[in-house]
C-alpha cells in the first residue's frame, strides 16, 4: 500500500461500534498441521444495548459462515455475512431487529496457519537428532491480530473471559493461559485429543494464547504457592532452568511489591522456535522467542543470563512500566547484575538518540487505526516510557509509589483506564502535582538541555539553571518547549546523598548550596535518573574528573557525564577540548558497562573529527 493509500485507509478506519459489548467467548479451535490450516467455532455472549439489525466484530483471513444469534429466550436467527476487506472485519446482518438485551452469536470458521509469526502461526523445528523437520503452531496476537484467529473484538477496551478448548492430535501438549480442566480423547479417533481450560480472567482478545507442539518442561511452585513450568523444545529442558529459577524468584516480588496477588493458578513460560519479538505477556503463558528464554547451563554467560532475566493510546504506559518493572525486579533478585547501569546504557541513554530529533513524537499518541500500532512501537515508546516510570518514581519515593499503584490496580482490575488514572492515584498518595509534572513528559517530545553556569558567595555556590529542548543539531526549539524537572543536586561533601531536591517549573531557577568548598565539585542528577542532559561550564565540569578518577559517584552517573558531553560536542554546544580533558579521568574504569559506552561516543568523535592527531591521543589514553 502506498504512503497515500494508507493514509486515507487511517482516515477512513472506525472503531467497532460501543452499542454491542462482549462478555464472554466460547472458543473451539482444531489445527491441521500436515495442511497449515484450522477449523473453529466461538460462541459469544453479547450484550445489546440498543436495538440493531446487524452486528460488527473483527476477522481477516478467516472463511466465516454459519452465523447464528440466539436470545435468552432461544429465539434463533441465521444471519448474511458481509466483508470488509481493508476494515478486517465481517457485518452479520439480521432480518429481525435484535432488541436490547442478551444474546449468543456462534460463528463457524476456517483459517490459514500462516508463516509469518502473527496471528496463529506455524513453528518450524527439527527432532534432536537432526533428522527430521516438524510443525507446531502458536499465537501472537498482540498488537491486533487476533482477528486472524477468531472473529472477535479485537480492540483492548472490550474485555471478555475465555473458554478455550483445543483438539490436537494426541502426541503434541496442548498449551493456553489456563491450567487443563480435562482432556479427553476425541471423537472416539485414537489419533486425536479435546483438551478444555479453565477459564480465564476478564482482559483483553491480545492477551488470548495457545500453543501445539512437541514439548518439554521443567516445574517448580514459587513461595506462594503458583505452579510454574518452562517450556523447551524436546530435549533441552535443562535449558528452561535459570528462566523458571528466576521466575520463581520475581512473581512473589512483584506480589509483595504491588500488595496484590497473582490473580490466576499458573505461570507458565514457553520457548518458540519462530518468534517475532523478544517475548509476549500473555496472562499465564508467556511466549518468547527461544534464545531470549532458554540457557544452556554449560556454556551460558553472565550475559546471556541476564538477557534472559530481564525478558519478562496508553501503550507506553503498558510497555514503559513493563520495562521498569523488570529492571526493578532484577535488580533486588540479582544485585550482582549491575542492572541499572545497564539500564542508563541501554535503555535511557538509547531513547536520547532518537528523541533529540525534531522528527521525534511524544510518548502518549493517539491511535486511530491498528497499522498505526506498530508505527509506535519504538524506542520512544518502550526506553523514554521506563525512564518516565523511574523519575516519578524517584520523585514521589518508593513508599508513595507503591501505595499509589496498590490503588490503582485495585481499583481498575480488570477493567479499561487511560495514564490520568494512574496520575491521579499517585498524586494521592504522595501530595505531589504528579498529573501537571508528567503531562510535560509524556504529551511533548523531546528533553531538556540544563545549562549551568555558578557564583561563589563565602562557602556557598549559587547555581543559575537554564533550561531548553536538547536538538541534536543544535538548531534553536522553535516550539519553545518547557518541562516541569524533578532536579537533584550533590556535592562531594557527601556523595552518596541528595544535597537539593527542586522541581524546576519556569524557564529559569536559582539553586543555593550552602557550605560548598571552594575546589568542590558538584554535579546534578544523582544516579542519573532524570530525563535531561547537562551542560557545565569548562571549570565545573574539570572538577568532575576527581569522582570520576576515584569512582566516588556512581556508574550511572560516571557513563552519563561523559555521554552528555559527547551529545553536546557532537550538537556544537561544548568544545571537544573538554571531552577530551576528561577522557584520562576513566583510564582506571573497571566497569563494563561504563568502558562500552566511552567506546562507542569515542568511536562517534574520531568519525567526526578525522584528525589523526586527535586519533592517536585518543588511542593513547585507551
Amino acid at each position: 500500500m502506498n504512503g497515500h493509500n494508507s493514509e486515507e485507509a487511517k482516515r477512513l478506519f472506525q472503531r467497532l461500534p460501543k452499542t454491542i459489548v462482549p462478555t464472554h467467548y466460547d472458543l473451539t479451535i482444531q489445527p491441521h498441521l500436515d495442511k497449515f490450516t484450522f477449523n473453529g467455532d466461538v460462541n459469544i455472549h453479547l450484550k445489546v444495548k440498543e436495538p440493531t439489525s446487524s452486528i460488527v466484530l473483527y476477522a481477516t483471513e478467516l472463511e466465516v459462515d454459519n452465523a447464528k444469534v440466539k436470545s435468552t429466550s432461544n429465539d434463533e436467527q441465521t444471519g448474511k455475512i458481509d466483508y470488509d476487506k481493508e476494515g478486517e472485519r465481517i457485518t452479520v446482518n439480521f432480518d429481525t431487529k435484535l432488541e436490547a438485551g442478551d444474546y449468543e452469536l456462534a460463528l463457524k470458521f476456517v483459517g490459514e496457519i500462516n508463516n509469518r509469526m502473527c496471528g496463529f502461526y506455524r513453528t518450524e523445528y527439527t527432532t534432536p537428532d537432526g533428522s527430521e523437520v516438524r510443525y507446531g503452531a502458536s499465537t501472537q496476537f498482540e498488537p491486533a491480530d487476533c482477528r486472524r484467529a477468531f472473529s472477535c473484538w479485537d480492540e483492548p477496551n472490550f474485555k471478555a473471559t475465555f473458554d478455550i478448548t483445543l483438539i490436537t492430535p494426541k502426541n503434541l501438549r496442548a498449551i493456553s493461559n489456563m491450567p487443563i480442566k480435562s482432556e479427553d480423547e476425541y471423537d472416539n479417533d485414537k489419533e486425536w485429543k479435546i483438551t478444555k481450560f479453565d477459564r480465564t480472567p476478564i482482559m483483553s482478545t491480545y492477551l488470548v494464547a495457545y500453543v501445539v507442539g512437541e514439548y518439554d518442561y521443567v516445574e517448580t511452585k514459587d513461595s506462594n504457592g503458583v505452579s510454574m513450568k518452562v517450556y523447551t523444545p524436546v530435549g533441552k529442558k535443562e535449558h528452561g532452568q535459570f528462566a523458571l529459577d528466576t521466575a520463581a524468584k520475581v512473581l512473589p516480588f512483584y506480589a509483595d511489591y504491588f500488595n496484590i496477588k497473582y490473580p490466576i493458578a499458573k505461570a507458565d513460560q514457553i520457548a518458540i522456535p519462530d518468534f517475532a519479538v523478544g517475548a509476549m505477556e500473555n496472562w499465564g503463558l508467556v511466549t518468547y522467542r527461544e534464545t531470549a528464554l532458554s540457557i544452556d547451563p554449560k556454556f551460558s554467560s553472565m550475559d546471556t543470563r541476564q538477557r534472559v532475566a530481564i525478558v519478562w493510546t496508553d501503550l507506553w504506559l503498558n510497555e514503559g512500566f513493563a520495562t521498569w518493572i523488570e529492571y526493578l525486579a532484577v535488580d533486588k533478585c540479582y544485585p550482582e547484575f549491575d542492572i541499572w547501569t545497564q539500564f542508563v546504557a541501554d535503555t535511557f541513554a538509547r531513547f536520547l538518540i532518537p528523541d533529540a530529533l525534531k522528527s521525534s513524537h511524544p510518548i502518549e499518541v493517539p491511535i486511530g487505526h491498528p497499522a498505526e500500532i506498530d508505527e509506535i512501537f519504538d524506542a520512544i515508546s518502550y526506553s523514554k516510557g521506563s525512564s518516565v516510570i523511574r523519575m516519578l518514581h524517584d520523585y514521589i519515593g518508593d513508599d508513595a509509589f507503591r501505595k499509589g499503584l496498590h490503588n490503582y490496580l485495585t481499583e481498575y482490575s480488570y477493567k479499561n483506564t487511560v495514564t490520568e488514572n494512574l496520575w491521579s492515584h499517585l498524586a494521592k498518595a504522595s501530595n505531589k502535582p504528579v498529573n501537571e509534572v508528567m503531562s510535560s513528559w509524556t504529551l511533548q517530545m523531546g528533553y531538556p538541555l540544563l545549562t549551568v553556569t555558578e557564583e561563589k558567595t563565602n562557602q556557598n555556590r549559587i547555581l543559575k539553571i537554564k533550561q531548553q529542548r536538547f536538538i541534536a543539531d543544535g538548531s534553536a526549539d522553535d516550539d519553545n518547549l518547557q518541562w516541569k524537572i524533578p532536579i537533584s543536586v550533590f556535592t562531594k561533601s557527601n556523595p552518596k546523598q541528595i544535597a537539593q531536591q527542586v522541581l524546576m517549573d519556569k524557564p529559569e531557577i536559582t539553586i543555593t548550596l550552602e557550605n560548598v568548598l571552594e575546589d568542590d565539585w558538584i554535579k546534578l542528577n544523582f544516579n542519573s535518573i532524570g530525563l535531561y542532559r547537562v551542560k557545565y561550564e569548562s571549570q565545573t565540569l574539570a572538577r568532575l574528573n576527581e569522582p570520576i578518577a576515584n569512582k566516588t559517584i556512581s556508574p550511572q552517573d560516571r557513563l552519563m557525564i561523559q555521554n552528555d558531553v559527547a551529545a553536546l560536542c557532537n550538537a556544537g554546544h561544548q568544545s571537544f577540548v573538554d571531552y577530551l580533558k576528561l577522557l584520562p579521568s576513566y583510564s582506571d574504569e573497571d566497569n563494563f558497562t561504563v568502558w562500552k559506552a566511552i567506546a562507542s561516543n569515542m568511536s562517534d568523535l574520531s568519525s567526526l573529527l578525522n584528525i589523526q592527531i586527535i586519533s592517536m591521543n585518543l588511542k593513547n589514553i585507551v
